[in-house]
């Protein structure tokens, strides 16, 4: 079973907030809404109520963990960063290491 994307199907980015969540939720909810689909196709009206119970799924989800997701989030981030500065500094060592042999090496002749 594929991973839903609560996010993509409110149609946000992960950085948004409560505010534009709850936003997103209503416009689609209108217009998903069955009672709002009764005058299409049968397999129209069907795919609309899919896409209601998925808008309503992924509010719910959303709401209730967004704050979670974006600590996660930002502490991904941070660890990210932590590690790039890591590698930074392991490589400013290592250069300076070498360059530091070359010019006593050059010295020594």
């Amino acid at each position: 079973m594929p991973k839903i994307n609560y996010y993509k199907v409110l149609k946000l980015t992960r950085n948004t907030t409560i505010q534009k969540i709850k936003q997103a939720y209503k416009k689609l909810v209108l217009l998903y809404h069955p009672d709002k689909n009764v005058k299409k196709s049968e397999k129209e009206h069907q795919q609309a109520e899919q896409k209601f119970i998925e808008i309503q799924e992924a509010y719910e989800f959303l709401l209730n963990n967004h704050k979670d997701i974006k600590q996660k989030t930002q502490r991904q981030k941070t660890k990210k960063k932590i590690n790039e500065k890591m590698m930074s500094d392991e490589f400013k060592k290592m250069f300076s290491r070498a360059v530091s042999k070359t010019i006593y090496e050059m010295l020594k002749k």
